[in-house]
């Protein structure tokens, strides 16, 4: 099948980027160098039973069994995945979670970004079925 050569534009590329994390069925998160989340898909909300409002500003890891060391080991390394157990902003339990954590650059600043996916039926390893 051919694509359009309009598809590769800048401009397009961004949109349908935007578009696709938007409507993910996995969380993607993005937080800064102070460790505080700055962005985060409607998924990423969903599975840590919270809203966008209040997650926002969150210190990265203050909800789940991450200590600092490892947090500090993924920006050194610029990428960390795994699992952890993560305490549901909404107190409904704790979530199992596969993540994957990597250095970015967005709009011409560096951040990390988190993608997340619960560990639960219909997920092995991590990664969908």
């Amino acid at each position: 099948m051919a694509t359009s050569p309009s598809l590769a534009r800048p401009e397009i590329q961004a949109e349908l980027i935007s578009e696709a994390l938007a409507s993910a069925s996995v969380g993607f998160l993005v937080w800064d160098d102070h460790r505080r989340y700055i962005a985060a898909n409607a998924a990423a909300c969903e599975i840590l039973g919270t809203t966008l409002e209040e997650l926002l500003g969150q210190e990265v890891g203050a909800h789940a069994n991450a200590s600092r060391e490892s947090i500090d080991e993924a920006i050194a390394a610029g990428f960390a995945s795994g699992e952890a157990t993560v305490q549901r902003f909404d107190g409904q339990g704790p979530i199992d979670i596969f993540y994957v954590t990597f250095a970015t650059t967005t709009a011409g600043m560096p951040f990390m970004a988190t993608v997340i996916a619960p560990l639960a039926a219909g997920v092995a390893g991590g990664l969908p079925t």
